[in-house]
């Protein structure tokens, strides 16, 4: 063999910094697999269920392979092996994470067995040789049996005390901090470099099989800070609390996406103009509602809304609600909205913010729903009844549901519209194109009106009320065509969401490839 065990007795301390060390190793792949998930597969229950089951699988078969090799080869040539092998698949995590999770999406369509597999692929090996540790740790800790107890519980503590350190540090600060493919490479970088020291200081080792695997890893930590990336360059990235911020030019306009999603397109010539057709149809809501005063919007992404009001509607009062704060910052920076006075930017959930006020507003735009971002308690009975309590008696409700109108899609709108019904009886129903042809999909945004001038008001009551805006330059003239997409199919009986009960992963469509800006929320 290229190695033996040393004779002497290991270092408690060597014991003492790898057990904490790997704990919080493992939970920090944990929850970084989220992030290096989200951009292809979204951030759904389904993603975070494939996440926990695949780290709890590796765990546990690491943990019975780890007690099963270490009492065959006592010593610490077992700690260097499972280090090594973990730290080396980190950095090829890092390295080749993005072709392999798009391999995968192609592959596997399914919700939810597709990013079980590519959890498997990506993190289960690093989980289960971090897992196998442990056991060979309490292996070398436990001399005398006397003390079995004592050093066993030591060990076991201080794998916790590294488990919550790796969870929160992770979480509250090192993504935001250093971001996600950095610190994958952090983390491979961390367990190599245990896994030389124990095979260095542990065993004798012989020179040429250091150096061998040295160079090894070298190789693939030079690769892991290097990483293939299949989404095109951004202009701006980072990593929030909350999602993966990218911001992406080309010729004419400029997009946010958020983990898979677009969330905002500004045409860069001219940063006011409302591009997308579904929010020119959403502000054709303000010629139901005679002097408006106040208004809400929930979900700001890159502030279109708020900034076409700013300039066309600048005597409105409004409230915009976003719940991510690096979001809030560039819509300022990257996308030109600067509030004016009577504009008020929350940094609060939707949820929250309604129940924290007792305003009441003659329009609410609800715009946080994208097609692979469901925040279910934003779908639900109490959210609708929340709503249906801060509008005005004569006040407008305005809600886009990015859509393919098919499949799964269309089960979440008939679900989506059976809810809203239980608040706002009276809901008109518009399904919109999107301003590129795809041949991938068949996307559309359906834009949803309900309140009560919907009682007064026929389709073309509404259209000349829109027109006559339209020839005071108060709404975009598109939004008179987009009132031809209206929708006289009626809508099918659907499943009540409510915060008790809303299966509301399971009525997402299972496509998994990047679409186009069109098939998405994009305010």
């Amino acid at each position: 063999m290229g190695f033996v065990n040393r004779p002497t007795h290991t270092p408690r301390w060597f014991l003492l910094i790898t057990a904490p060390a790997t704990g919080a190793v493992v939970m920090a792949l944990e929850i970084l697999g989220s992030r290096l998930l989200a951009p292809v597969f979204g951030n759904s229950l389904f993603v975070w269920g494939a996440l926990i089951g695949v780290i709890l699988a590796a765990m546990s078969s690491g943990y019975a392979f780890g007690g099963w090799v270490s009492d065959r080869y006592p010593g610490a040539q077992v700690l260097a092996g499972l280090l090594t092998f973990s730290g080396a698949w980190t950095f090829l995590t890092a390295w080749l994470g993005q072709p392999v999770l798009f391999k995968v999406a192609a592959a596997v369509e399914d919700p939810r067995w597709g990013p079980c597999v590519a959890a498997a692929l990506l993190l289960g090996p690093p989980a289960f040789g971090l897992s196998g540790v442990l056991p060979a740790m309490l292996r070398l800790a436990v001399i005398d049996l006397q003390y079995l107890g004592r050093q066993t519980g030591r060990i076991i503590a201080l794998s916790a005390i590294g488990s919550l350190a790796g969870t929160w540090g992770t979480a509250f600060f090192f993504l935001s901090w250093i971001g996600s493919q950095a610190l994958v490479a952090w983390l491979g970088a961390i367990q190599v470099g245990l896994g030389l020291w124990w095979l260095i200081a542990g065993t004798t080792a012989r020179p040429l099989v250091i150096g061998i695997l040295f160079l090894c890893v070298v190789g693939l930590g030079a690769g892991a800070w290097s990483p293939i990336q299949m989404l095109k360059a951004p202009v701006y990235q980072e990593d929030s609390p909350y999602q993966q911020v990218r911001i992406r030019d080309d010729d004419l306009f400029r997009y946010l996406v958020l983990d898979r999603t677009f969330h905002a397109v500004m045409w860069r010539a001219d940063p006011v103009t409302l591009f997308l057709p579904y929010s020119q149809l959403m502000v054709a809501s303000l010629a139901l509602v005679p002097e408006p005063k106040r208004g809400l919007i929930l979900g700001h992404g890159g502030g279109s809304l708020a900034k076409w009001l700013a300039h066309r509607w600048p005597e409105l009062e409004l409230d915009v609600v976003e719940f991510d704060p690096r979001v809030v910052r560039i819509a300022e920076e990257y996308f030109s909205y600067q509030p004016p006075p009577q504009h008020h930017v929350h940094v609060r959930d939707a949820r929250v913010f309604l129940n924290s006020t007792e305003r009441t507003y003659d329009l609410i735009w609800v715009d946080a729903f994208a097609r692979h971002m469901i925040p279910f308690h934003l779908t639900t009975v109490e959210f609708f009844a929340e709503l249906r309590a801060h509008l005005a008696p004569n006040g407008i409700l305005a809600v886009n549901l990015a859509s393919s109108g098919e499949g799964g899609d269309l089960l979440r709108a008939n679900a989506v519209v059976q809810t809203m019904r239980r608040s706002f009886p009276n809901i008109e129903s518009f399904a919109v194109k999107g301003p590129w042809k795809s041949s991938q999909t068949r996307s559309e945004n359906l834009v949803f009106f309900a309140g009560a001038p919907l009682e007064r008001h026929t389709l073309s009551t509404i259209a000349a009320n829109v027109n006559r805006l339209v020839e005071q330059r108060r709404l975009p003239f598109e939004a008179i065509a987009l009132l031809g997409a209206h929708r006289t199919q009626p809508w099918e009986a659907g499943v009540v969401l409510t915060d008790n009960y809303a299966p509301y992963d399971l009525l997402i469509g299972s496509t998994v490839q990047e679409v186009q800006p069109e098939a998405e929320s994009a305010h």
